[in-house]
């Protein structure tokens, strides 16, 4: 996805009580702003690391924040996945103006309710946290696997796109910093899975559901919102498939299936059987745009698979191909299943 190089500043939600005191001092009883050695101990931790294709990776210990300026160290990094790429450590200051440009970007957002979420505890979650400080006391702590409220576009993203692209900005116009420069993030409100999206899909008009597929510009695995719907039924996954006898199975070194069969009904429940092996199964609720789906298969001998169907890049049921990993792994390891199937 193209990647904008600004971020602008509109929109965001503003806690009036934040407002006030990051406008005076993020310290109590701090000097006052104009005074030298002003909020001194006030300073933030801000980390930023997205392994998304290029790596955006950015830590940032900033201190002594005052109307004269402030000490900043960083490490920045910049390359692909595999760990190629570059990085730098090394210390920059910050100019008075800079200093508050910082406070106005995190006087835009509820830091006061984002220190108190809850954390998940579980899964993945974006590698971001920010914590604002006054000498030992920790002020303000956002940590990395908060669970923010649901907005879209998600205000936290734009929080951590904006502070990511500050620093970014300046480390950009700084000499010795050229082998780690790399283009800003996009402002998620730029960018138009967030919003209702219409296209055609099996010849018909779907919306897509905002917030997902947000890595694509076409909206590639955006979840579809078949307003109450059935997907299998609007697009057609419904009757009988039989074995495919001119497209063998890729996978003859385990299996080559003598015979196979697909029926699924109206209510999404089907019925596949493989050589006289049969299992009962469902197709999953969730459809993606321009995406393969998921079936559930079970025999009567608890034995459970989990199924890709692909309409190998035609928007058609026509012409089908189920494939399922060997697994569990260890034992026991059922073989892989790996079949072409045509409509009758």
């Amino acid at each position: 996805m193209k990647r904008n190089k600004t971020i602008f500043n509109i929109g965001r939600p503003i806690s009036l009580l934040l407002a006030v005191l990051l406008s005076i001092s993020f310290c109590e009883g701090a000097p006052a702003e104009d005074a030298p050695g002003a909020d001194a101990a006030t300073g933030l931790r801000f980390m930023y690391d997205n392994f998304s294709g290029e790596q955006f990776c950015l830590n940032v210990y900033v201190e002594g924040m005052s109307r004269q300026g402030a000490k900043v160290t960083l490490i920045k990094r910049v390359g692909p996945m595999n760990y190629t790429g570059h990085t730098k450590e090394g210390e920059i200051t910050l100019t008075g103006r800079q200093v508050d440009d910082l406070r106005e970007i995190l006087k835009s957002y509820d830091l006061g309710l984002w220190s108190d979420l809850r954390g998940r505890g579980y899964g993945y979650s974006p590698s971001r946290s920010l914590i604002v400080f006054c000498g030992e006391e920790v002020l303000f702590d956002v940590r990395w696997d908060a669970v923010f409220p649901k907005t879209l576009p998600p205000q936290e993203d734009i929080m951590y796109a904006e502070l990511y692209n500050f620093f970014n900005d300046i480390i950009s116009a700084e000499p010795g910093w050229e082998e780690v420069v790399s283009e800003n993030l996009e402002d998620p409100r730029d960018n138009p899975a967030y919003y209702e999206r219409t296209v055609t899909w099996f010849g018909n008009e779907v919306k897509l559901v905002p917030g997902t597929g947000v890595y694509y510009e076409d909206g590639h695995y955006a979840e579809i919102d078949y307003e109450g719907k059935d997907w299998w039924i609007v697009e057609g996954f419904t009757g009988e498939w039989t074995l495919d006898e001119e497209s063998p199975s890729f996978d003859t070194i385990f299996h080559c299936p003598q015979s196979a069969s697909l029926t699924v009904n109206e209510e999404g429940t089907l019925t596949f059987i493989l050589d006289d092996e049969e299992w009962q199964g469902t197709v999953s609720g969730i459809r993606r745009y321009m995406d393969d789906f998921g079936i559930t298969l079970e025999k009567e001998n608890g034995e459970r698979r989990s199924c890709q169907v692909s309409t190998l890049g035609k928007e058609s049921y026509d012409r089908i191909h189920i494939s399922c990993r060997p697994g569990p792994v260890p034992e026991p390891q059922f073989p892989p299943i790996d079949v072409f199937l045509v409509k009758k």
